[in-house]
């Protein structure tokens, strides 16, 4: 009998398993005797019972290990989300007029939805930053040098705009600017035709 195995599958396995490994282990080599004997497992562990202290001891290790890990990484993500959402307003203040006049059109929206330049920086840090995110992963578009593609607003910003009544006038402060800016830009264009 030949079992052919890769370390690296070993390490690898799913939590359950190295679980159900080192208590499987543990049990043929803690158990009292009466109890193997019961089992009619006495020969085989006394024949491997080398082989299942390995077992026992690297699946144990892996486990504890995976275990710690999982725990961090879990306690780590839930810091990092907190931390997100404490800071939301102030991120969300430090935008500029421009980025804000977006966020408040997308806000205005029914479907919180506008199709936005692709190729725009303040669009792509608002979406870098989870502020907008693409609404669909492909879209037909007719010219590609100023291609628009659907944005959304990401529900925590809705949900800051609509707790915190100061960003929502300092949003709706900037919207008004930028229209009055493009208004003019527009004015200036037709009279110098």
């Amino acid at each position: 009998m030949k079992i052919d195995f890769n370390i690296k599958e070993i390490l690898t396995l799913p939590t359950t398993i190295m679980a159900a490994l080192s208590l499987a282990s543990g049990i043929l080599l803690f158990s009292p005797t009466a109890l193997i004997v019961r089992m009619y497992m006495l020969g085989f562990r006394e024949k491997y019972g080398f082989i299942i202290g390995i077992v026992f001891i690297v699946s144990m290790s892996i486990l504890i290990v995976n275990l710690l890990y999982k725990t961090f990484t879990s306690i780590s993500n839930a810091k990092s989300k907190k931390n997100f959402y404490a800071t939301a307003e102030i991120r969300l203040q430090k935008l500029n007029d421009y980025q804000k006049a977006i966020i408040y059109a997308l806000y205005q929206q029914n479907n919180r939805t506008l199709p936005l330049p692709l190729h725009d920086g303040a669009v792509l840090e608002l979406e870098q930053n989870m502020m907008v995110g693409k609404a669909t992963s492909q879209y037909f578009v007719s010219d590609l040098n100023n291609a628009s593609f659907p944005y959304l607003l990401q529900p925590w910003v809705v949900d800051e705009i609509n707790n915190k009544t100061n960003l929502l006038s300092d949003f709706r402060r900037a919207f008004e600017l930028q229209y009055d800016e493009d208004f003019n830009k527009e004015k200036v264009g037709v009279d110098y035709l």
